[in-house]
């Protein structure tokens, strides 16, 4: 079974997510924020991180450079979310973002995306 790591400081936000992405079968790890989020990465090693950019404590970009200057985690794909636009997710992308989500989520592409980026992992 494949593990994912939702990281949303949106309760409603991060449940849906979980809900939906349980509902495939996959299972689910979720955290409020990127320090929190960084920490169970470390541990539950998932095969794909899913994240919001913009947080209290460490964001989103933040998380996206921990990870990919952490050897362990570094070839783990990153699904950004963001509500900011697409200059938010375009800067995420070059911090080494795999891909990103516009918000609000549209479950269908959100679910096709994860499935994409879950077999390339």
């Amino acid at each position: 079974m494949k593990t994912i790591l939702v990281i949303e400081d949106d309760e409603v936000a991060r449940e849906l997510m979980r809900m939906a992405l349980e509902r495939r079968g996959y299972k689910v790890v979720t955290a409020e924020d990127g320090i929190q989020g960084y920490d169970f990465a470390m541990v539950a090693r998932p095969d794909l991180i899913i994240t919001d950019i913009h947080m209290p404590g460490a964001d989103g970009i933040h998380l996206v450079r921990h990870v990919r200057d952490t050897p362990e985690l570094a070839a783990t794909p990153i699904l950004v979310t963001t509500g900011f636009g697409s200059g938010s997710a375009t800067f995420a992308l070059g911090q080494g973002a795999t891909a990103y989500e516009p918000k609000p989520i549209n479950p269908e592409n959100f679910l096709l995306t994860v499935k994409r980026l879950v077999e390339q992992g």
